[in-house]
């Protein structure tokens, strides 16, 4: 299903709640928040590593009752599906993410304060920190080798969710659904001055989910 397709369905779910009831009528305020996160990786990504876990954290400045921007910021890690093997040689992977992003949703007014829909698009830069390690060996010699390549690319995405209050509105949970796509990755680099060699992808799309607690103020 394309990610277009999620959105549609999320917002046919939620249509019939914007049509009745007492209208949702939010005041300015400061949401801050801290959240689980999952990404799964997709393309040639997605053939090297596993799904990513980890979290973020959040700043959201509502302007209105329909309307926030924010910033986020989060660490995800992923390992390698499997080891690059050959006759001779052991190559493995380990992966962290650092979406660093600015974001706007737009909060659609319902009839029941208790519970708001959201959609939105986060942009940014994405820094991608990678571990290579490479083990050759045979019956005269071995040797090991690894690399840390740090690459910062820029990258934007989608995200849609719902807020639920809790005891107070003061306190909300948050879950949304996201996808982050970032066009160019730098792919090539040099293990040594002898070795060159290809993380296996140039590009990234993960879709994910996350849920978190925010505190308004």
């Amino acid at each position: 299903m394309k990610i277009y397709q999620f959105f549609l369905l999320f917002l046919l779910l939620n249509f019939p709640g914007l049509s009745k009831g007492q209208y949702y009528r939010g005041d300015q305020g400061v949401l801050l928040g801290i959240n689980a996160g999952y990404f799964y990786p997709t393309g040639d990504m997605g053939k090297i590593l596993k799904n990513g876990i980890g979290g973020n954290i959040s700043v959201k400045y509502l302007l209105n009752d329909v309307l926030g921007i924010g910033f986020e910021s989060g660490y995800y890690t992923f390992k390698s599906k499997l080891n690059l093997e050959n006759t001779h040689t052991d190559q493995e992977y380990k992966c962290h993410l650092t979406p660093v992003l600015l974001e706007a949703s737009f909060y659609f007014p319902t009839w029941n304060r208790t519970t708001l829909p959201y959609l939105g698009l986060q942009f940014g830069g994405y820094l991608t920190q990678i571990k290579v390690s490479q083990k050759e060996s045979s019956y005269s010699y071995s040797s090991e080798l690894s690399k840390n390549l740090f690459l910062f690319s820029p990258g934007a995405g989608l995200h849609g969710g719902v807020l639920f209050q809790l005891a107070t509105d003061r306190w909300w949970m948050d879950m949304r659904i996201r996808a982050d796509y970032v066009p160019k990755i730098e792919d090539k680099y040099e293990l040594d001055e002898y070795t060159q060699g290809n993380i296996g992808f140039n590009k990234m799309l993960n879709i994910g989910g996350n849920i978190g607690i925010l505190y308004k103020f």
